[in-house]
């Protein structure tokens, strides 16, 4: 299997800059990825969980998910992404019509409504968190991120590895989020990101063992 050292496209540099530029190195990435076949690691079998901005994202946060998944595929890892729910108790992805529907249902003040459905979504997307054995976040401090902070602390209370692309680098997060990371676990692009996961799945690096759990029997 290539590691990201030998690709050139995994390798281009991704600044963060714009919503253009996020898509045009995950365009890259998920080319490469398509090249890979589907190899055996410490990451086979574990589940990541994608959290992100949804609701005021402008692509609904559907991009880059879409286009890290086969990556993470490719390691043997089952993606649990809340743009595209693994579960049919829960109607709302929050995303497309769905996301309409919410915004007339504000319009209308039907309040009561908009609590429901934000109890089931709540309910589902820290459920995925819950059974994740890591998380993966996209963080934009420009973008209000309510329910990715509380899913990226959920993690963090139970001691999962919580993995961070931060949009501006590290030179951007906010204090508190300095305080509860570890600032290892924080890239400042999607391709740094998959070099640190590959590197992992295949040994050249060791394991933050006080985050990382490999099972010998699952």
């Amino acid at each position: 299997m290539p590691t990201a050292k030998k690709s050139s496209n995994i390798n281009k540099s991704l600044e963060l800059e714009s919503d253009e530029e996020v898509s045009e190195v995950l365009d890259l990435l998920e080319k490469d990825a398509e090249k890979l076949p589907l190899s055996k690691g410490k990451l086979t079998n574990h589940r990541a969980y994608l959290a992100g901005p949804i609701d005021h994202a402008d692509d609904d946060g559907v991009v880059w998910r879409q286009k890290i998944t086969p990556l993470l595929e490719s390691l043997g890892v089952m993606v649990l992404d809340p743009t595209d729910k693994p579960v049919s108790q829960c109607k709302f992805n929050e995303i497309g019509d769905e996301k309409d529907m919410i915004k007339k249902l504000v319009e209308l003040e039907r309040w009561d409504e908009l609590r429901n459905i934000a109890k089931e979504i709540v309910l589902v997307d820290l459920r995925m968190v819950e059974v994740a054995d890591f998380l993966i976040a996209y963080v934009d401090p420009d973008i209000h991120i309510c329910g990715t902070y509380d899913e990226i602390f959920e993690a963090l209370r139970h001691r999962k590895p919580t993995l961070i692309v931060h949009k501006g680098g590290k030179a951007r997060m906010s204090m508190w989020l300095r305080g509860k990371l570890n600032h290892n676990f924080v890239f400042e692009s999607f391709d740094e990101l998959y070099a640190y996961l590959e590197a992992l799945h295949d040994g050249t690096i060791d394991p933050d063992y006080t985050r990382w759990v490999f099972f010998d029997r699952v």
